[in-house]
């Protein structure tokens, strides 16, 4: 087994290198085409800049959070009886479960606020190109490791767990950009560009849909699909008209903290936490 691991370590290591050169490729390409299409202002750079601002944040922070819960996953696998041997087959298969569990994971986040407050990042940008696929908030990979526990207890190994997780995040990078339109029959089973804009978009045609991140069977099948009608408007229902990053970061956590205060019981505080983003108590 180890030497298994050690072969697909190798291999995972030139395909990462491909896809980051692809990836910096397909950015280079969206910009060009931007400065062609005289999109590029002062406005759109700031937005641009706020994106990779929460990322870098985000980049140094993950560090932490991806050794705390590898180790998790690895001392959790050691008390699992059962495994699922590695081949391609079994690979697979977990990619096609992790996929599954990150729809939900996803899904939850948008309606329970307390999750939302640190995606609602993610939708913050009124812009929509690979700056946005950028913008992750640095809490993300603290949290939603345990969305993919189940997988660890069905007995795969932690290795294949991990490479399935990196395939479904990467794999969503290239899907932030309105340079590439529809794309047929390939939308029928997995998620592009076009599906993912109406997932970005804050008419009311668009919210809460397309929440997949490999394959779209998953919202076909539990009826959150939404074909893309017209350009979305980007960004969120209320915007937040700021570049700061570090405003970006917090002002969901700063809207949440204001309801908490306001709130007259310890029931009204909890709905402001696990009810849908917007939740009002009855007058």
């Amino acid at each position: 087994m180890e030497e298994l691991i050690q072969k697909m370590e190798d291999n995972i290591g030139i395909a990462l290198f491909i896809i980051i050169v692809f990836s910096i490729g397909l950015a280079i390409v969206e910009f060009i085409y931007e400065l062609y299409k005289k999109k590029i202002n002062k406005w759109r750079l700031g937005e641009m800049w706020a994106s990779f601002s929460v990322f870098i944040v985000a980049q140094i922070t993950e560090k932490f959070s991806v050794i705390g819960f590898t180790a998790a996953f690895y001392f959790l696998s050691k008390y699992i009886p059962w495994q699922v041997p590695i081949n391609i087959w079994t690979t697979i298969l977990c990619i096609l479960l992790i996929d599954l569990l990150y729809y939900w994971e996803h899904r939850i986040e948008h309606q329970v606020r307390a999750l939302w407050s640190y995606h609602s990042i993610h939708h913050s940008s009124p812009i929509y190109n690979y700056t946005t696929a950028l913008r992750v908030s640095f809490i993300d990979s603290f949290i939603t490791w345990v969305f993919y526990l189940p997988a660890i207890l069905i007995g795969f190994h932690p290795y294949v767990v991990l490479l399935a997780v990196l395939f479904m995040l990467t794999y969503q990078f290239w899907l932030h950009t309105e340079i590439i339109g529809k794309l047929g029959w390939y939308e029928k089973v997995f998620m592009t560009p076009s599906q993912h804009r109406v997932h970005h978009g804050s008419d009311d045609i668009y919210l809460d849909k397309n929440y997949g991140a490999v394959l779209s069977i998953w919202d076909r099948m539990f009826g959150t699909y939404q074909e893309e009608l017209h350009r979305p408007t980007y960004g969120l229902t209320k915007q937040i008209n700021t570049i700061n990053p570090v405003k970006v970061h917090f002002i969901e956590y700063a809207n949440i903290f204001r309801d908490l205060r306001k709130s007259k019981s310890f029931k009204e505080a909890w709905n402001y936490l696990v009810k849908h983003p917007g939740w009002q108590p009855n007058k």
